[in-house]
């Protein structure tokens, strides 16, 4: 496929919303999807990654795709399933390691084993089970504003009190991106240190911001020099035309944290079928080239049709750090655990 202009690509403009729930009578030409609230919006005056994907999708397969975003995102499903209530859904877009392994025992019937996995490559796979399929993949990083700050190179100087004040970062209890963050600290430092060096940046007056999304905004209006984000980030200030001096790309010691988000078929989907023909279209090429050009995530899939500019506004770290699903499920609630009492008992 002829790649496009990255800018050009992104000047159209948002179609109507979408919205449904599934029904026991849905037809069998329609698809009802869960995803997070993040994943089928978009940053300020893009086309909304929902929109496009629910359109594409009935243009392809003549499907209906409807989606749900339910507060508590993939939790939601897991109460109704707890509770042997029907999902009413057929899917779940936005299923990341930490939530999945977060919700371990509890979702070990909520996901139906899935077929294709040689589409992805195995980097970016992480469900032990095979019930998720990788969609899209970011790179987790500081971005800084050069005409007021010195960014730190290394993962230790983040944590430094000076530049505490500047700082917005996710907060790891309610953002997947700020959760990925945390546990990259931990990868570097331990649970105790790192929980301690939090305490001691957010007792420096750094903004722990509810999501990323709100983060991303925060920093868009002018408050702080440096944001937890994504190395994708520039892409939408060049988009928006905003500074690009303030949308510097920094890693840490070279690295970033590889953050991948995936989509299951619910077992009792009411249109399996239309599920796994979801799941085949997120990974077509040029689906993984829109995705990327309106969310900022990464493609998974090496063929990916890009725009013939996205190269320039995307960095590239030296490494990617992760940690697999076995560590996550056997560690990140106690983690968690650790870092809210650390950071309450500093702000007791």
């Amino acid at each position: 496929m002829r790649r496009r202009a990255l800018l050009t690509s992104l000047a159209s403009g948002a179609l109507a919303g979408l919205a449904g729930c599934a029904d026991p009578d849905t037809p069998p030409e329609a698809l009802t999807a869960g995803a997070t609230r993040e994943f089928v919006a978009s940053s300020p005056d893009a086309e909304i990654a929902g929109n496009w994907l629910a359109e594409e999708f009935r243009a392809r397969t003549s499907t209906t795709l409807s989606w749900e975003t339910p507060p508590g995102a993939l939790s939601a499903y897991v109460a109704r399933h707890l509770h042997g209530a029907a999902v009413d859904a057929d899917a779940f877009l936005g299923v990341t390691p930490a939530t999945l392994a977060t919700a371990r025992d509890r979702t070990d019937e909520l996901f139906s084993p899935a077929a294709g996995y040689d589409q992805v490559p195995d980097i970016y796979e992480f469900d032990p089970a095979e019930r998720v399929f990788p969609v899209t993949r970011s790179d987790v990083c500081l971005v800084y504003d050069e005409t007021q700050v010195e960014p730190p190179t290394t993962f230790a100087e983040f944590f430094a009190p000076a530049n505490a004040p500047l700082t917005l970062v996710p907060d790891p209890r309610t953002d997947a991106l700020g959760r990925a963050f945390f546990a990259w600290s931990v990868h570097e430092f331990g649970v105790q240190d790192a929980c301690e060096r939090w305490r001691t940046l957010l007792n420096a007056g750094a903004h722990l911001v509810p999501s990323s999304t709100a983060a991303r905004t925060a920093y868009r209006n002018g408050l702080g020099a440096l944001l937890v984000g994504t190395s994708t980030t520039p892409l939408f200030a060049a988009r928006d035309r905003l500074p690009l001096e303030r949308y510097r790309v920094q890693f840490l010691d070279g690295d970033a944290y590889r953050h991948v988000e995936g989509v299951g078929r619910f077992a009792d989907a009411v249109n399996p079928e239309n599920a796994d023909a979801f799941t085949s279209f997120l990974l077509n090429p040029s689906v993984q080239g829109r995705i990327a050009v309106l969310t900022g995530a990464l493609p998974v899939v090496e063929n990916a049709a890009l725009p013939e500019d996205f190269d320039q506004y995307v960095r590239i770290p030296t490494a990617t750090v992760s940690l697999d699903y076995g560590t996550l499920a056997d560690s990140l609630d106690d983690w968690l655990a650790a870092w809210q009492r650390t950071v309450t008992a500093a702000r007791a």
